[in-house]
């Protein structure tokens, strides 16, 4: 594809525009993720991972951005950031406190022609470790 951006600022776009207090902005999500998609932490395609994240940050009540870095090699782009948030409902099996919390986290895509192709990280990875820990192994 010869007119596909570069990588930051496909994810870049991703972050600054495609989400909304509603949800997800379909528009942009189509304009940046390819239909292979797959992401490592939430395990599964797009429509997976949209599922997985509504559960996963419904106790969470997002409030300010305090930092953010993205850094891009080859077709790799990795954001470290910082954001306030409310813990207002069930997370990991604690219920609601109240209480702001201040979380780090690192995430990484892989972007293919314009296109986000691939995700790991991010404030979901704690929510892999919490699945491995609690679910039964079968044998």
């Amino acid at each position: 594809m010869a007119n596909a951006r570069e990588p930051k600022e496909v994810v870049r776009r991703f972050l600054d525009h495609g989400s909304t207090p509603d949800g997800w902005n379909m528009e942009v999500i189509a304009e940046c993720f390819g239909d292979d998609y797959v992401s490592h932490t939430w395990g599964g395609d797009l429509a997976h991972t949209g599922a997985r994240q509504a559960r996963f940050f419904a106790g969470l009540e997002w409030g300010e951005r305090l930092s953010r870095d993205l850094v891009a090699e080859g077709d790799l782009v990795v954001q470290r950031s910082t954001v306030r948030m409310r813990h207002v409902g069930e997370v990991f099996g604690v219920p609601a406190t109240g209480r702001e919390v201040t979380v780090e986290h690192v995430e990484m895509w892989r972007v293919r022609d314009g296109k986000i192709v691939e995700h790991w990280g991010g404030l979901g990875a704690g929510g892999q470790l919490y699945r491995a820990l609690t679910t039964p192994t079968s044998t």
